[in-house]
């Protein structure tokens, strides 16, 4: 008895976690799959990797209307983190997102004004993981039509230990 309950808890939790979608924009549309290609950072699998030694140069179009970058600040050292959007000649936004994917912080101003994400950087929020340090950023536009090139950059002001 006891397994053919255990059974149809299972069953029960399958069909209601069916078509979940968990974290954002992870999944084919088409087959609404996961799809962990790497051939394009329209999704966090395909996350492009980013320094802070040298600013991204890259374009928002009709058919790329969302980029993804990630970065590591590897010391484990409190501090400010900003993050900048710049040169966009439309309505462009960005969101920031820690190791789990978890949206930790926004700049959605209007037209083509700068998007600037400014937060603190504490090393002992994730640190014993392996992933300490690590930070997701979405590029995107609602604006199909829009076709401008942008410069995204970070900056980590190491502070003090933790």
């Amino acid at each position: 008895m006891l397994h053919l309950r255990s059974g149809l808890l299972l069953a029960a939790m399958s069909l209601s976690l069916a078509g979940c979608d968990s974290y954002p924009d992870i999944s084919d549309s088409e087959r609404n799959q996961p799809d962990p290609s790497e051939a394009s950072n329209d999704t966090f699998f395909g996350a492009d990797n980013i320094t802070e030694e040298r600013p991204v140069l890259a374009t928002l179009s009709s058919d790329n209307t969302i980029d993804h970058y990630k970065f590591t600040i590897f010391q484990d050292y409190n501090g400010p983190l900003t993050v900048t959007l710049s040169g966009i000649t439309g309505d462009a936004d960005i969101e920031l997102y820690d190791f789990n994917l978890n949206l930790v912080s926004w700049s959605r101003t209007a037209d083509t004004s700068e998007e600037v994400i400014e937060l603190w950087h504490d090393a002992a929020y994730n640190s014993g993981s392996y992933d300490n340090g690590l930070y997701f950023i979405r590029v995107y536009t609602r604006d199909a039509g829009l076709i401008s090139d942008y410069t995204l950059e970070w900056d980590f002001d190491q502070g003090n230990a933790e």
